[in-house]
């Protein structure tokens, strides 16, 4: 089934107009810096957290009252994005898309004959270029590594992008991500990391020779080397005994193998800059982090996605008419399932006492399963309106007509 319709190629040609070709092209190249183990680690981490926040449709009405909307993209933000993804699959390669190339697009597909909402798609195009037409529209066209193009409008698009600043379209350079800037500490890490490899295997090959006192002829070379790899084999064979039987005639020098290794320090040096550019804490990347290490990295690097992820889906998916509504697509977090069993107890307690939590909801922060007729909100009768707050203290006679009524 393919995703979106082909344009074709003479109404392309007649009318559309590439705008300007030194800062259009978009050229992603992130397998070169997905080849770095420490770099993919980064990104596994930055897009599984993503990949926990949960995607609703809301509706904010004038009373600020907030309810969820229901239907068809309701259900693909819940459910199932794509019939190939889950939300975690989708969100997960949308982050990982992002931190690779500063640029993911992603495709909604609507359905040929209905008009409605089918699908979200991420796009791995090889080359994105910029066209606008003749009334001043912006599009953009696809190129595929299955020599595939596609021509689509832009406003049609979920675009997210980083490093955002010298380029009016893309993020990164707008040419082919802004990589470079890190390019080099990865190449040195991985130069670091052959030249540690290289001072092992020398530390295994040729310890030492043994020199042969007289003129030898081949065969007797042959015969002595044969009688020396049998000395070796019988040191090895037999545990406990490191010490090989030479005559008189051959002479053991020792060769000393002293390989350099470099220092602890450099090593970590090159490794926290490649964290730092990912937004990565060490604790984070070792997966051995404390709840304030956790918020850190939530408040610095998961929660500016979030935002970004929230923005542009509501830009992309819905109407002037729907946002004005006060309909927007908010990508939600449950932050304190990473907090404290002390600091759970106490939001619960101060959050369920303002009715702002359910039975369940406090349940479920604490790991329990959820029980019947747990979806009731308390409330503790210390807090009135703010409005009302006079009339309660004075006990004013309307306060009375209400209770007598």
């Amino acid at each position: 089934m393919p995703i979106f319709k082909r344009k074709k190629k003479e109404g392309s040609s007649s009318t559309f107009k590439l705008l300007n070709q030194n800062n259009t092209l978009f050229t992603p190249f992130g397998n070169n810096i997905s080849k770095s183990d420490v770099v993919k680690i980064c990104i596994d981490r930055v897009a599984t957290q993503c990949a926990k926040l949960k995607p609703r449709y809301i509706k904010t009405e004038a009373d600020k009252t907030v309810t969820e909307k229901q239907g068809r993209l309701s259900f693909l933000l819940k459910h199932r994005p794509n019939p190939l993804m889950t939300p975690y699959d989708f969100i997960y390669k949308v982050i990982t898309l992002l931190l690779l190339n500063d640029n993911v697009f992603i495709y909604p597909m609507f359905d040929a004959d209905k008009g409605g909402l089918k699908a979200l798609y991420p796009l791995r195009p090889s080359i994105v270029e910029v066209v606008v037409d003749q009334g001043g529209s912006y599009y953009l066209k696809f190129y595929f590594d299955d020599s595939q193009q596609f021509t689509l409008p832009y406003e049609n698009l979920i675009h997210l992008r980083k490093y955002f600043a010298s380029n009016d379209i893309f993020g990164g350079n707008g040419s082919s991500g802004d990589h470079e800037a890190i390019l080099k500490t990865i190449s040195i890490n991985e130069s670091v990391l052959q030249g540690i490899d290289n001072a092992v295997k020398t530390s295994m090959q040729i310890k030492g020779i043994v020199k042969m006192n007289g003129m030898l002829s081949e065969v007797d070379k042959k015969k002595q080397r044969e009688l020396f790899d049998a000395a070796l084999n019988d040191s090895i064979t037999f545990k406990g005994s490191s010490i090989i039987p030479i005559d008189l005639k051959s002479e053991y020098i020792p060769l000393s193998v002293d390989p350099k290794l470099i220092d602890k320090d450099t090593l970590e040096f090159l490794q926290s800059k490649i964290l730092d550019y990912f937004g990565v804490s060490i604790p984070i990347f070792r997966n051995k982090y404390t709840e304030e290490d956790f918020n850190s990295f939530y408040e610095s690097t998961i929660e500016p996605l979030a935002i970004q992820l929230s923005e542009a889906f509501s830009l992309g998916l819905l109407t002037e008419n729907e946002l004005t509504r006060g309909e927007e697509v908010i990508f939600y977090s449950e932050r304190l399932q990473y907090a404290s069993w002390n600091t759970k107890v106490t939001a619960i307690e101060k959050l369920m006492s303002l009715g702002i939590m359910t039975l369940n909801e406090s349940r479920a922060l604490l790991g329990l399963e959820p029980i019947e007729g747990g979806n009731k909100r308390l409330q503790s009768l210390n807090f009135v309106d703010a409005n009302k707050a006079n009339l309660y203290q004075v006990g004013s006679e309307e306060n009375n007509d209400e209770d007598n009524s």
